[in-house]
C-alpha cells in the first residue's frame, strides 16, 4: 500500500462488511487495495521547481490514475494546518504519467482558483489521492531546498536524492 498522508481520506471505509466486498472486487486491480506493492511503505514523491511551476512526480502504475493533489500548509504550533491549492482529475499525458503541475487550473477537471505565491512556502505537505483506490502518497517538502536543485531531467526528493521518472515509478511493485 502507498503511504497515508496523515489526513482522512474521504473515502474512508466506515462498514468492516464493506471494506471486505471490496478488498475482494480489487483483487483483479492493477494497483488496487491489496498489499500487491511489498515496498511501498516508504513511497516517495518527486518535486521540480522551475522558473514558472512546482512539479510534483507521484509514482504511477501504467494505467493507474492520479484522482487528486492537494498543498497544506503545515501550521505551525500556534497556526493551524490550512488548504493552499487543490487540483481533482488532473487530466493529459502528464498526468497519465504521474507528473502533476502545483498551482495551476490547466491540465485539471477542477482546481482551486489560488494563485501560485510570488514567494513560495518554505514547507508545505503536498498528498496525492489514486483514482479508484483508498490509498494516498504524502511528503512533507522543504520547497527552498527544492528550489536549490536544477537538473531537467530528476527530482528532488524528501531524502535529499535525487530521482528519475522511471526511478519514482519504480519504487512499485506494477503487475506486468
Amino acid at each position: 500500500m502507498l503511504i497515508k498522508s496523515g489526513r482522512s481520506n474521504r473515502n474512508t471505509l466506515k462498514s468492516s462488511g464493506l471494506a471486505m466486498a471490496l478488498l475482494i472486487g480489487a483483487l483483479g486491480t492493477s494497483c488496487g487495495l491489496v498489499p500487491e506493492h511489498p515496498g511501498d511503505e516508504g513511497m516517495l514523491l518527486g518535486f521540480r521547481i522551475t522558473d514558472r511551476t512546482v512539479e510534483v512526480k507521484a509514482p504511477l502504475c501504467p494505467g493507474d490514475k492520479v484522482s487528486r493533489v492537494e498543498v497544506w500548509d503545515p501550521g505551525s504550533e500556534t497556526a493551524k494546518e490550512k488548504m493552499l491549492w487543490w487540483g481533482e482529475g488532473p487530466t493529459g499525458a502528464a498526468a497519465d504519467s504521474g507528473q502533476l503541475y502545483l498551482w495551476s487550473p490547466a491540465g485539471y477537471r477542477k482546481a482551486s482558483t489560488a494563485l501560485k505565491p510570488s514567494a513560495l512556502p518554505h514547507l508545505v505537505d503536498v498528498s496525492v489521492s489514486y483514482a479508484d483506490q483508498d490509498d494516498s502518497a504524502g511528503d512533507l517538502v522543504n520547497l527552498d531546498e527544492v528550489a536549490k536543485h536544477h537538473p531537467t531531467d530528476e527530482y528532488w526528493t524528501i531524502t535529499g536524492e535525487s530521482m528519475s521518472a522511471q526511478e519514482i515509478n519504480g519504487q512499485l511493485s506494477c503487475p506486468q
